[in-house]
């Protein structure tokens, strides 16, 4: 059995994939960071369901912390798949943004993917053995606003990383994405905003968590995609909308 890491496994996307890995067979280490309990919750749900999991707690804004997380499951199960989905998200903007958010979002969004599929990569090559890095990117990132600046950038700079280290570290190592548009409910949205939202774009639907699973399923049966990113969201990237989505609904910038 091989391993499978999923940062922020705990709750809301993560906690959906890492149960759906879970049934296809993969040891997961579902990974949080204060969400303790949902991710014991979820680790459970998976070995009640004849899988096997391990709840893993790090905080991802500390490199040291990171590298911990990689050796704590490595001495449990070799790790063949990781799934960067944790994501540190708060609101400002190009004039509002200041070093202390910037650097807060780059630890967590960017500086820990970037050296958790970096040991991933040595282990994999220490053993001979082939692996997958799925990066949960952001629609934003191919249809640019200025909202949530910080958060953006770094997913623009992990769209970037994807194919550096794709370049970099295949045969071994195959790293690919998806960029969700509006998933889940979230921040202050109301039910009815939520479906405005995320059926504001050419196909009228939005991105739901069974398509990011279709997704994930998609890029591990397929040998051949590497270095490249999966945008699900409707076409709203096409509507190059001047905004985030959720702000054509409630102008107020309200976090999420």
């Amino acid at each position: 059995m091989k391993g499978a890491l999923v940062t922020g496994g705990g709750r809301r996307l993560g906690a959906s994939i890492a149960r759906h890995l879970g049934a296809k067979g993969w040891h997961v280490f579902v990974h949080h960071h204060n969400s303790g309990a949902g991710a014991r919750e979820v680790a459970g749900q998976i070995i009640a369901a004849g899988g096997a999991a391990t709840p893993v707690q790090a905080d991802l804004g500390d490199a040291g912390a990171v590298a911990r997380l990689h050796e704590e499951c490595e001495a449990i199960c070799p790790l063949g798949l990781l799934v960067n989905n944790a994501s540190s998200f708060g609101y400002d903007t190009a004039a509002s943004a200041t070093a202390e958010t910037l650097e807060a979002h780059m630890r967590v969004n960017l500086f820990a993917p970037v050296l958790l599929t970096q040991k991933l990569h040595a282990s994999l090559t220490t053993r001979g053995a082939q692996g997958v890095a799925i990066n949960i990117v952001d629609n934003k990132v191919f249809g640019l606003n200025p909202d949530y600046f910080s958060y953006t950038l770094t997913k623009v700079a992990l769209q970037g990383m994807i194919q550096m280290q794709a370049m970099a570290m295949a045969p071994t190592l195959r790293v690919a994405g998806i960029a969700p548009g509006i998933t889940l409910i979230s921040g202050l949205q109301t039910e009815a905003e939520f479906e405005r939202s995320r059926r504001n774009n050419p196909m009228g639907m939005g991105c739901t968590p069974e398509q990011i699973l279709n997704a994930v399923d998609f890029i591990l049966v397929s040998p051949a995609y590497h270095g490249q990113t999966m945008v699900i969201d409707g076409g709203q990237v096409l509507q190059r909308r001047p905004r985030d989505v959720v702000f054509l609904e409630n102008p107020a910038p309200a976090p999420r």
